[in-house]
């Protein structure tokens, strides 16, 4: 299977648009892994000006999809998320992007990749070049003004309780993979921010004997937070952790940038990883949990 690189535009300006664009880049976790992600932007309408100002954000998808299947797939979100059809750059509940699809240039009926108007928005490049510095120069080039009308939010202000409640879904998905890919039979984790406890059900003709043993499995299993020691954006090393993966020593799993220094997350001995819980480019504060570890 062929792993391929997909840059996706997000914005929203109604209903809560910081929210709307949390959701959409959980739903894309659906066809694909996010290894890259921008933080949120406000930014001033394009094309149609009399409408409220635009929450926007860029995210790297690794996709098996082919860029149709991709671009059907960025329609099924929309209309999950309560899109409806509308005029021609106007406001809306959520708009998802192909920006770029590896470094094919396609010119079809419904489908130009690279997006036809990419180097012209601010709000699109601004947050391209946050993720990848490859589109560094295009949004350097755009007038000062335009890139006036983009302004990073504050994550911390203008994640509504949708937002979390998203947040909160994925971590708990998360862990039932993880529980379904072993032999535990119940994970709970506590963190600053909450308690979260997942169980699976065993059955079976041999349903006694497995709940025993996996019981204690699941007795022998011990959950770690690592949390951030400072603010700044997260991002994975290379190569990139992943959920599930068992870590035989002490590792560098991530870092997290700040004032152009890179202070390492290590994993601080061996393990398992349950969740990852924060997303590769997102801000971060002091004191969030970023990898969940079965220390068991």
């Amino acid at each position: 299977m062929t792993i391929h690189n997909a840059y996706i535009g997000i914005g929203a300006n109604l209903g809560d648009p910081s929210a709307n664009v949390e959701r959409a880049l959980v739903a894309l976790e659906e066809f694909g892994a996010i290894v890259r992600r921008s933080t949120l932007y406000r930014t001033r309408p394009w094309g149609k000006t009399d409408q409220p100002d635009f929450v926007n954000a860029a995210a790297l998808l690794e996709t098996s999809l082919a860029p149709r299947e991709l671009l059907s797939a960025l329609k099924t979100v929309e209309r999950g998320l309560g899109r409806e059809p509308g005029e021609r750059w106007g406001p809306r509940i959520v708009d998802l992007d192909l920006l770029a699809y590896d470094a094919l240039e396609i010119d079809e009926p419904n489908l130009r990749i690279p997006h036809p108007h990419l180097r012209e928005r601010a709000f699109v490049l601004v947050p391209l070049a946050e993720i990848d510095p490859g589109f560094a120069d295009a949004r350097d080039a755009l007038p000062a003004e335009e890139l006036q009308g983009v302004e990073p939010l504050n994550r911390g202000t203008v994640t509504g309780m949708a937002a979390q409640r998203t947040h909160v879904t994925a971590r708990v998905r998360r862990l039932a993979e993880f529980l379904a890919a072993g032999d535990a039979v119940r994970v709970r984790v506590e963190s600053p921010d909450g308690e979260f406890e997942v169980a699976r059900t065993v059955r079976g003709a041999a349903t006694q004997h497995v709940a025993t043993a996996t019981a204690t499995d699941a007795r022998a299993m011990r959950i770690e937070t690592i949390k951030a020691d400072l603010v700044g954006i997260f991002r994975l090393s290379r190569p990139a952790p992943t959920e599930g993966e068992v870590l035989d020593e002490d590792r560098e799993l991530a870092y997290i940038e700040a004032l152009g220094i890179r202070t390492p997350v290590r994993s601080l001995g061996t393990g398992r990883v349950v969740a990852i819980a924060s997303v590769d480019g997102a801000p971060v504060e002091y004191g969030q949990p970023l990898f969940l570890l079965d220390r068991g």
